[in-house]
């Protein structure tokens, strides 16, 4: 069978590695991808393959292949580059939200679209690396699994103006230039009380672990993820970081839906957009100080690889 090569890397050790995201898992958790290396690894007797996710052992007994997960395949090199990041500046609060949007990707047209609806957009801590319009997005919404009357209602949440659509509002992003694309980032970062993480295809089902969180882990932020449904129980389960559950309420974690998802991400951060820096700093310090730094030393430990593998050890992978 021919494999996508556009995510293979090699065959090592007769193990099969496949790098990057595989296209994303649809709601049933299937992958084109996947599924076509699963056949080929089988037709050429490879005991094992090995990708960028973090499989849980429900997909070695569906495939009857083991599944092994190796950080490089993530893409670039953000796990390592980030390390040598060891001094950042103050926390010193003086915007609510920074998200960084790179690939236009329907993930990122929404987020960038719904934080500008809400006014929640400041384009000197936030990055649009693309150009968009509301014809698009109410394209995308038509694929996403939404009645009509739901697509109608959400649609209301992601109009904006032709300038805004028109315009890219950019920071040099360089992909994969972690380790310099965290020093254009780092006063946003630290000057922002909340990081939304812009995931790698948050549209898909099953989560995705990028290095993008780390950017606010080594500059001790805040920060939630659009991501895939259970991303943050499934980085707090898998690689043991732990969330910050002291201020932020995740019930929008388990919501399967995208756009739904998303949402209820943005209603949950809205209410502190009010406060002031005072009482920003206040939560992060009085009520977050002791997990963030718990997480800064998780990263800067490698301790997060070796929780990885405690569940190689069990099997639970």
């Amino acid at each position: 069978m021919q494999l996508n090569t556009s995510y293979f890397r090699k065959i090592q050790d007769n193990n099969l590695w496949i790098h990057d995201h595989l296209g994303g898992f649809d709601i049933n958790l299937e992958s084109d991808v996947l599924n076509s290396a699963v056949q080929f690894a089988k037709e050429n007797n490879i005991s094992t393959i090995e990708v960028g996710y973090v499989f849980s052992d429900y997909f070695s007994r569906r495939y009857g292949i083991n599944f092994s997960y190796r950080q490089e395949l993530v893409g670039g090199n953000g796990w390592e580059d980030l390390t040598s990041y060891t001094r950042h500046p103050h926390i010193n609060y003086k915007n609510f939200i920074c998200s960084f949007n790179g690939s236009g990707h329907v993930s990122r047209q929404l987020l960038s679209s719904i934080l500008e609806n809400q006014g929640l957009f400041n384009s000197d801590y936030s990055s649009k690396n693309f150009k968009g319009s509301n014809d698009k997005i109410l394209g995308q919404l038509n694929t996403l699994d939404l009645t009509e009357d739901e697509i109608e209602l959400y649609d209301k949440f992601f109009k904006n103006t032709n300038e805004f659509n028109d315009t890219v509002y950019s920071f040099g992003h360089v992909r994969f230039d972690h380790g310099n694309n965290i020093y254009n980032l780092e006063s946003k970062l630290t000057q922002s009380f909340v990081h939304v993480v812009s995931e790698t295809m948050a549209t898909s089902y099953y989560p995705f672990v990028t290095e993008k969180f780390l950017y606010s882990i080594v500059t001790r932020g805040l920060f939630v993820a659009y991501a895939q449904p259970g991303w943050h129980t499934h980085l707090e389960k898998y690689y043991g970081f732990k969330l910050y559950d002291k201020i932020f309420d995740y019930s929008f974690d388990s919501i399967q839906n995208p756009v739904k998802r998303l949402i209820k991400l943005i209603e949950m951060l809205s209410k502190f957009s009010k406060l002031s820096a005072d009482d920003w700093r206040d939560l992060w310090f009085m009520l977050e100080k002791d997990t963030i730094e718990y997480n800064y030393n998780h990263y800067f430990s490698g301790d997060y690889s070796k929780h990885i593998k405690q569940f190689d050890k069990t099997g639970d992978l």
